[in-house]
């Protein structure tokens, strides 16, 4: 079915489209010097105004004590269109709303309120509409009196790609926080191998320096005993000196021999000792390096990893029950059909209002005995079809925020099988 534009908003349409063709200079200034009004503009401006000039939790504030939206169950989507529909008409709480943004960016509005012509105002987005403070330039040039219609488009399609990027950017920005969390799991795994060598070669270090201690104890236990032994001689020396004995040739032989003998001990002992004390060092040296030469242990903090995957889904049965899917990428739909027609049950798409119309929708959800709404990729008016609905015929309907796989997943495991 071809696209078929709301009625509502084609002479506005046209208006943007045919000005988009029109050269800035030269247009006629717009006549008046009051600020336009929210509930004044078309009827797609309303949408990225709320969403970009005001943070959710002044949202949530505003619909609460105006629109008596309190309930907790209601999601920011929920919420947000809420307050979208609300400033469509003039009424109090569009005023509301109005003097919420001119507080908000009463700086911005200032900046813009000596521009008296068309074009200065032209100027004066296209210098600042890539600026840190967008949504007060965006406000303050959409709300501005000399904003004519070409402007107008301009500025919510400008608004319009930006949001799109960043919705690209945030995806780009999961797959690349995903890629990273596995470069941690495999790096966590890596640096538990390197501890495990660690201690291993700890552990073989420990028993290689104590077999080197025990060594060295020996050792000075063997010297201790040459120089007991060497003192033993000394005295044996000095006594034999201090006999008054004849110098008969017994005893000088026997003297001689005695020095000889303590000539060699002393000898051999030194040479011992130097052996020795070489090795001593050595075995320190050796424990010197070994220390120098230990490898260092590292530690890779963990991610906390509170994201859990999403379980497979179920494999029960729907007994020949008809599914019905709103909104959602074209290329997720061979999917669902996949998994739902596996399952015994018959599939219908619906696109959300993109191209199909709110009454195919209707009839789509009468034949319907289970939904699935991608909330995120659909319009607000089918949306809210959808809601009231499955309310309404108290059939089961699960949304999907996010249009990706482990969504998908989440959305088919909650899906409840006939009792």
């Amino acid at each position: 079915m071809p696209f078929q534009p709301d009625p509502v908003y084609l002479p506005q349409a046209r208006t943007s489209l045919f000005a988009v063709q029109t050269p800035v200079k030269g247009t006629p200034d717009t006549p008046g010097s009051r600020r336009r009004r929210l509930w004044e503009m078309c009827g797609t401006a309303q949408c990225p105004v709320v969403g970009i000039c005001l943070p959710m939790p002044a949202v949530k504030k505003l619909a609460a004590k105006y629109l008596q939206h309190s309930d907790n169950r209601a999601s920011d989507y929920e919420t947000h269109c809420a307050v979208v529909v609300a400033c469509k008409t003039k009424s109090a709480f569009g005023k509301v709303v109005q003097e919420q943004l001119d507080q908000r960016f009463h700086n911005e509005v200032r900046a813009v309120q000596p521009l008296k012509t068309r074009e200065a105002l032209w100027t004066y987005w296209t210098e600042h509409k890539e600026a840190a403070n967008f949504p007060g330039v965006f406000w303050s040039v959409l709300s501005h009196p000399r904003c004519d219609a070409a402007m107008e488009f301009e500025v919510l399609g400008h608004a319009h790609m930006m949001q799109h990027q960043a919705g690209c950017e945030r995806q780009t920005q999961e797959n690349e926080k995903t890629a990273l969390h596995e470069q941690l799991k495999a790096a966590l795994a890596a640096n538990k191998k390197l501890e495990e060598k660690y201690q291993a070669l700890q552990h073989s270090h420990i028993q290689s320096q104590q077999r080197q201690q025990d060594t060295i104890s020996a050792l000075q236990t063997e010297l201790a005993s040459q120089h007991g032994e060497m003192q033993k001689l000394k005295k044996t020396l000095s006594a034999l000196q201090a006999q008054k004995v004849n110098p008969d040739v017994s005893n000088d032989r026997e003297v001689e021999l005695l020095r000889a003998r303590m000539t060699t001990l002393k000898s051999v002992h030194q040479a011992e000792l130097g052996n020795l004390e070489q090795q001593v060092k050595n075995l320190e040296a050796q424990l010197k390096a070994q220390s120098a030469q230990r490898p260092t242990a590292f530690a890779i903090q963990a991610l906390d990893a509170t994201s859990t995957n999403c379980a497979e889904p179920c494999n029960k049965p729907l007994d020949k029950r008809c599914v019905l899917c709103v909104g959602g990428r074209p290329s997720a739909v061979p999917l669902y059909r996949q998994t739902v027609e596996t399952r015994g049950a018959t599939f219908v798409h619906h696109d959300g209002g993109q191209e199909e119309g709110i009454a195919q929708l209707d009839a789509k959800l009468n034949s319907a005995d289970l939904v699935i709404c991608q909330a995120g990729c659909v319009s607000h008016e089918a949306y809210f079809r959808v809601k009231e609905h499955c309310k309404k015929r108290g059939i089961q309907c699960v949304y999907v925020q996010n249009p990706s796989k482990s969504a998908l997943r989440k959305a088919l495991q909650m899906i409840a099988a006939p009792q």
